[in-house]
C-alpha cells in the first residue's frame, strides 16, 4: 500500500544528480588541465635544463680543448703566455663547479663531471701545467711527456663525453618520467571516462524509470481519456512528483468517469421516473428491427384524463402518480422486454418475441394492474389507460413510423371509449395520414394556385340552353391528385380556411361568368351558382369577404346566386337567415340546395330570403308514387311562394319527361351536362351546346 505523503522529492534528486555531474565535469575538467600542464611543465623544464647542460658541456669542452692546445704548445717549446694560461685554467675550474652545481646531486652526469674535472686538474698537474706549477718561459719538455698529456687530454675529452651521453641519458630519463606521466593522465582521463559512462547510463536509466516511463504512462492515459476510456488508470509506484501527478490524474479521471456516468444516465432515461427515455427507445426499436421485425410490438400507452390528476392533486401530485405508474408498468413486463417514458403522461413498452398475444396479455396485465387506487399523499386515486398497439412486419425497419403508429392506435382507443388498447389498422391510419396531408395543405391552396373550378350547366328543360352555371371548385393537390370538394370541404371548415376557399371561389367564378357573358353573345344574362358553408354564414370575416367581392361592379352579383343546403341552415335559423338576408342585400339571389332532406318547417321557409329550391336529386331517383307526390308537392309550393325550382340529379331520360310534364323549368344532371374545365364550358356556350356524359344519351 502507498503511504501517505510524499516521501521523496524529484526535483531534489535530479537537482542533486545533475550537481554531482556538474561538480564531477569541473574535477575531469581540473584534473585534465592540471595534468596536462605539469607534462608540458615537465617536459619544458627538462628540456630547458637539459640544453643548458648541453650548452655549457659544450662551451667546457671547447675551453678543455682550447686549453690542451695551449698546453701542447707550452710542452712543445714555444714560450708560454703564463697569466693567459692560468685565467684560461681558472676559468675552466669555474664552469667546472658552475656545471656542477646545476646538475643533480648524486647523479651520473655530476659524478662523471667531477670524475672528468679531476682527469683532468691530474692531468695538468702530472704535466707540470696547473696553475700552482705554471712554467717559467724557456722550460722545455720532452715528446714523450707531450705524448702523455695528449693521451690525458684525450681521456679528459672521453670523459667529457661521458658527461655529455650522462646528460642525454638524464634528458630520456626526463623524457621518460614525462611520458609516464602522460600515461597516466590518459589513464585517469580513462577512468574517469568510464566512471562517466557508468555515471550516464545510471542516470539514464534512472530518467528513463523515473521520468520517462512515468511520461508516456501519463501520455497514455491522457489519450485514453481523450478516446472516451473513463475506466483508464495510471499505475501509482512513486511516492515523488510524478506520483502525485498520476495519483492527481487517477483522481480526474475518476471524476470525469463519474461525471459521464452521470451523463450517460441522465441522458437515456427519465429523471422522473428512472425509466429509459425516448432515445434509448428509439435505439433498442431500430436495432429489434433490424434484428428480427416480426418477432416484436410496440405499445403505446396513455393516461386518460392525466390533466384531471394535475388539476385536483397539483403537478407534484401528478409527477408522484407517473413515478408510482412507472412501477406498475415495469412490474406488468418481461425481463427481456423496455419500459420507456416518452414524455408528460406517454409511456411506451417494447415487447420481444411477439406471437400476436404476448402484446394483448401485456395490455391486460397493464389494465388489471390500473384497478387497485394509487395513494398520492393521503389521497386516493384510480387512473386508466389507453394503449395503441403497433406490431412489426416484414419491411419494417424505421422506429418513429412504428411509434407514429401506435400513436395513431392509442388515439384510436381514446376516441373508442379510453380505458382500452387498440391494434393499429393500415386503412385507418392511411385515412388519417391522407386527413393530416389535406389540413397541413388546404391553407395554403388558394395561394399556390392549386384551386380549380368545374362548371357544370344549368338547363333550361324546354328550351335546352344553357341558362347557368354552377360552380364546383377542385383541388388540385401537389401528391394526392385532383380533389372533390367532398375530400377537402369538411377540413377547410373544420380548420377555418373555409373563408378563404369560399372566397377565393365567389370572387374567381363571379368574375369569370362576368367575363363570358360580355364576351359570349345569347348569354347576357348567364348566371353563376356558388355554394356557401354554413360556416361562413357564421363567421363575420367570412361575410365581410363575401360583401366585399359582391360589392365589386366586375362581380355583377345581379347575376351571382348563393346556394346553401336546407341541412345547414337548421343548425342556426336565426344566425342563417340574418346572413343570408345581408348577402342579398348586395344583390346576389339565394338558393336553398337539396331542398327537401331537412327538416325545415313550411313556417321556416316563408320567412328564408329564398329565391330559388333546387330540389334533391333523391327525389327523382324513386320512381314511386311517395317520390313523385313529394316532387309535385314541391313544385306547387315554389309555385305558390313565386319561387324558381331548380331539379337536380337528372341523369335518365323519364326524369327529364317527369319534369317536363310537371312544368319544372331548369335542371342539372349528367344527363344534360357534365361539370367540366373553364375552357370546355367557354366553347360550348360559343357553339350553344353541352356535353352530357359519356353513358348518358338524350
Amino acid at each position: 500500500m502507498r503511504p501517505v505523503g510524499r516521501q521523496r522529492s524529484l526535483r531534489r534528486e535530479w537537482t542533486a544528480a545533475f550537481v554531482l555531474m556538474l561538480a564531477a565535469l569541473l574535477i575531469g575538467a581540473g584534473v585534465t588541465i592540471v595534468g596536462v600542464r605539469t607534462v608540458m611543465n615537465d617536459m619544458r623544464a627538462t628540456t630547458s635544463r637539459l640544453q643548458e647542460d648541453a650548452d655549457r658541456l659544450l662551451e667546457l669542452r671547447s675551453e678543455l680543448d682550447a686549453h690542451q692546445q695551449a698546453g701542447l704548445r707550452i710542452l712543445n717549446g714555444a714560450p708560454p703566455d703564463t697569466v693567459a694560461f692560468s685565467e684560461q685554467q681558472a676559468n675552466i675550474s669555474r664552469k667546472f663547479t658552475e656545471l656542477a652545481a646545476v646538475l643533480p646531486a648524486g647523479g651520473e652526469t655530476a659524478a662523471n663531471l667531477l670524475k672528468t674535472r679531476d682527469a683532468w686538474q691530474q692531468s695538468l698537474k702530472a704535466h707540470g701545467l696547473w696553475s700552482e706549477h705554471a712554467p717559467a718561459a724557456g722550460d722545455t719538455t720532452k715528446e714523450g711527456g707531450m705524448a702523455d698529456f695528449a693521451d690525458s687530454s684525450a681521456m679528459v675529452r672521453e670523459l667529457l663525453a661521458d658527461t655529455q651521453r650522462s646528460a642525454l641519458k638524464s634528458m630520456d630519463e626526463g623524457l621518460t618520467h614525462t611520458a609516464a606521466l602522460e600515461q597516466l593522465l590518459i589513464a585517469a582521463r580513462a577512468g574517469y571516462f568510464c566512471l562517466a559512462l557508468a555515471t550516464t547510463v545510471y542516470f539514464g536509466r534512472r530518467m528513463l524509470r523515473d521520468l520517462m516511463k512515468p511520461i508516456q504512462e501519463l501520455r497514455h492515459g491522457a489519450l485514453k481519456l481523450q478516446a472516451g476510456d473513463y475506466r483508464h488508470r495510471i499505475p501509482i509506484a512513486r511516492n515523488d512528483e510524478l506520483g502525485e501527478l498520476a495519483e492527481t490524474f487517477n483522481s480526474m479521471a475518476a471524476a470525469v468517469h463519474e461525471s459521464h456516468a452521470a451523463l450517460i444516465y441522465r441522458a437515456s432515461h427519465d429523471t422522473l421516473t428512472g425509466l429509459a427515455n425516448r432515445t434509448v427507445l428509439t435505439e433498442t426499436l431500430t436495432n429489434a428491427l433490424q434484428r428480427n421485425a416480426r418477432s416484436l410490438a410496440l405499445l403505446f400507452v396513455d393516461i386518460d384524463n392525466f390533466k384531471d390528476v394535475n388539476d385536483s392533486l397539483g403537478h407534484e401530485g401528478g409527477d408522484e402518480l407517473l413515478a408510482q405508474l412507472a412501477t406498475r408498468l415495469t412490474g406488468c413486463v418481461r425481463t427481456q422486454d423496455l419500459v420507456a417514458r416518452l414524455g408528460g403522461d406517454e409511456f411506451a413498452i417494447i415487447v420481444l418475441d411477439e406471437d400476436c398475444e404476448t402484446s394483448r396479455a401485456t395490455a391486460a396485465r397493464i389494465h388489471d394492474a390500473l384497478r387497485a387506487p394509487f395513494f398520492i399523499r393521503n389521497n386516493k386515486t384510480t387512473v386508466s389507460v389507453s394503449v395503441g398497439v403497433a406490431r412489426g412486419h416484414h419491411g419494417s425497419a424505421d422506429a418513429q413510423e412504428l411509434l407514429r403508429q401506435a400513436d395513431f392506435a392509442m388515439y384510436v382507443a381514446k376516441h373508442g371509449g379510453k380505458a382500452r388498447y387498440q391494434v393499429f389498422d393500415a386503412e385507418d391510419y392511411d385515412r388519417m395520414a391522407r386527413r393530416a396531408a389535406l389540413k397541413a395543405g388546404i391553407a395554403t391552396a388558394a395561394a399556390e394556385d392549386q384551386l380549380r373550378i368545374d362548371y357544370q350547366p344549368v338547363i333550361d328543360l324546354q328550351t335546352s340552353t344553357i341558362v347557368g352555371l354552377e360552380a364546383l371548385v377542385r383541388w388540385q393537390h401537389p401528391t394526392l391528385g385532383l380533389l372533390s370538394p367532398e375530400d377537402f370541404i369538411p377540413i377547410a371548415e373544420e380548420t377555418g380556411d373555409i373563408d378563404a376557399v369560399g372566397a377565393w371561389v365567389l370572387k374567381t367564378a363571379a368574375r369569370q361568368v362576368a367575363t363570358w357573358r360580355a364576351a359570349i353573345s345569347g348569354h347576357n344574362r348567364l348566371w353563376v351558382s356558388v355554394n356557401l358553408s354554413a360556416r361562413q354564414l357564421s363567421s363575420p370575416r367570412s361575410l365581410v369577404f363575401l360583401k366585399e367581392i359582391l360589392a365589386d361592379a366586375a362581380s355583377e352579383a345581379d347575376n351571382v346566386i348563393l346556394e346553401i343546403t336546407e341541412t345547414s341552415l337548421a343548425t342556426d335559423t336565426d344566425g342563417g337567415i340574418a346572413a343570408l338576408c345581408t348577402l342579398k342585400e348586395s344583390g346576389a339571389r339565394i338558393a336553398i340546395d337539396d331542398f327537401g332532406t331537412g327538416f325545415s318547417s313550411l313556417s321556416t321557409l316563408a320567412t328564408l330570403p329564398a329565391d330559388i329550391l333546387k330540389i334533391d336529386r333523391s327525389f327523382l331517383a324513386h320512381t314511386d308514387q311517395t317520390s313523385t307526390a313529394i316532387l309535385e308537392g314541391i313544385l306547387n309550393l315554389a309555385h305558390k311562394l313565386k319561387l324558381e325550382v331548380i331539379a337536380e340529379g337528372i341523369e335518365e331520360p323519364r326524369q327529364l319527361q317527369t319534369l317536363r310534364a310537371m312544368g319544372c323549368h331548369m335542371g342539372q344532371g349528367y344527363f344534360l351536362a357534365m361539370p367540366a374545365p373553364a375552357h370546355t364550358i367557354e366553347a360550348q356556350l360559343h357553339n350553344n351546346t353541352h356535353t352530357p356524359s359519356p353513358d348518358k344519351t338524350p
